[in-house]
């Protein structure tokens, strides 16, 4: 009997160790310590302490994030909250997707998006934050834990050559979202896709791909800037511009793509599309 229950108890820790091992669990829990910082320190204090010095948001440009939010005055703003619904990493354990929902004063904000990357020093820190349009009022509530995506199996073998395919990726379907962007991007994304913004979309929660896809417009422009790669090279994170037409009106926006090395290939499995200012 008691043998028994020393292999139950080994087994037990052995489950416990790996599941803080999980890159996903990790970044979680960076996400969740990130999210009470807010509370307690105050959006500058916190945004600062967790990022990385390479660290960039949208204003609508891409900007140093720390330069951002070191020329900010205080924390007089209203209250933020967030946290992590879903978080996808990278198989080498670097890098990684989260996302969920954010409150200001209580009220439904929109939904967050951010990269993590592992540093040299074994810290997670932020090198991407931003948010736009989604229903975060559906979304799971605080307590529950991330659902995880899947993690890839294989990679292109290296940072460098994964970005290189993602960039093709990225070229194909910009010129076909120049001709049709609902069915360019229907070609690219996974079932399991999360979608937010742009703007006019916050009735929608991520996960309402057809219905989102249904909202695009007929033609869209995409711009590729920038982003990185996991050392597997099966995760690559991009952001640039993207530009369409309402009517005689013409959009600018920016984005962030997240792709996965998946069984059939390269796929997008995270888009926000944030409308400039």
């Amino acid at each position: 009997m008691l043998k028994t229950l020393l292999i139950a108890c080994v087994a037990l820790a052995g489950a416990v160790q790996a599941e803080s091992r999980n890159p996903a669990n990790q970044v979680e829990a960076a996400e969740r310590a990130f999210a009470v910082d807010g509370l307690a320190l105050g959006v500058k204090r916190a945004f600062l302490k967790h990022m990385a010095g390479d660290a960039i948001i949208f204003t609508p440009a891409p900007a140093n994030a720390r330069a951002f939010y070191e020329s900010r005055a205080g924390d007089n703003g209203p209250k933020l909250e967030w946290w992590p619904a879903w978080v996808v990493a990278a198989k080498s354990g670097d890098l990684a997707l989260s996302t969920g929902p954010s409150f200001f004063d209580g009220k439904p904000g929109g939904w967050y998006s951010s990269i993590w990357r592992k540093d040299a020093d074994n810290v997670w820190r932020w090198i991407y934050d931003g948010g736009s349009a989604a229903d975060p009022v559906s979304a799971p509530v605080q307590a529950t834990p991330a659902r995880k995506g899947p993690m890839s199996k294989t990679g292109e073998g290296s940072a460098a050559k994964a970005f290189d395919a993602v960039r093709a990726a990225e070229t194909m379907l910009s010129q076909s979202a120049e001709k049709n962007a609902p069915l360019a991007y229907k070609t690219v994304l996974v079932a399991d896709a999360h979608l937010i913004g742009p703007r006019g979309t916050r009735a929608l929660l991520p996960t309402a791909i057809t219905e989102r896809l249904e909202q695009r417009p007929a033609a869209m422009t995409l711009t590729l800037r920038g982003g990185g790669a996991a050392k597997a090279g099966d995760f690559v994170w991009t952001h640039g511009e993207a530009a369409w037409s309402e009517g005689q009106k013409a959009v600018a926006a920016h984005y962030m793509h997240v792709w996965q090395r998946r069984p059939d290939g390269w796929r997008l499995i995270f888009e926000t599309l944030i409308n400039d200012r």
